[in-house]
C-alpha cells in the first residue's frame, strides 16, 4: 500500500487530467475535506478516519476500501460504488447515496447514516465490532 502526503495527494489532484488511479493508497487520517475525487479509483484502499467532508466522489470506485471511522459527512457519493467496503464508524450523514452501491458494505452500530436512509436495504451488511474476515 503506497503512502502519500498531504502535499503529494493536493498535487496529485490539482494537476490531474484524467480521473485518479490510486488503487491501493494509504490515505488513513488525511484531511481531505472538499477534495474532488470524482471518478477516482479508490480500490483497496486505507481511508480509515480521514475527513471526507463534503468531498466529490461521485462515480468513484471504492470497493474493499477501508473507510471505517472515516467522516463523509454532506460527501458526494452518487453513483459511486463501495461494494464490501468497510463503513464501520463512517459517518455519513448528510452525504447524497443516490445510486451508490453498497452491496456487501460492512457497517456498525456507531456509523451513521443520511436521514431515512436504509443501509440494510441498500445491500450493506450490519456487523458486530470484530474485524471482517
Amino acid at each position: 500500500m503506497a503512502d502519500l502526503s498531504q502535499r503529494d495527494l493536493y498535487l496529485l489532484v490539482n494537476l490531474r487530467q484524467s480521473p485518479l488511479w490510486l488503487t491501493g493508497v494509504n490515505l488513513a487520517g488525511a484531511r481531505m475535506h472538499r477534495i474532488d475525487l470524482t471518478q477516482a479509483d479508490l480500490w483497496h484502499s486505507n481511508l480509515s478516519g480521514a475527513d471526507l467532508t463534503m468531498a466529490n466522489l461521485n462515480s468513484a470506485h471504492l470497493d474493499h476500501a477501508d473507510l471505517s471511522g472515516a467522516d463523509l459527512g454532506g460527501a458526494d457519493l452518487g453513483y459511486a460504488s463501495l461494494i464490501q467496503a468497510d463503513l464501520r464508524g463512517a459517518n455519513l450523514e448528510g452525504a447524497n447515496l443516490e445510486g451508490t452501491a453498497l452491496g456487501s458494505a460492512h457497517y456498525d452500530s456507531t456509523s451513521r447514516w443520511p436521514k431515512d436512509f436504509d443501509p440494510a436495504e441498500a445491500g450493506a451488511t450490519l456487523v458486530d465490532g470484530h474485524p471482517r474476515s
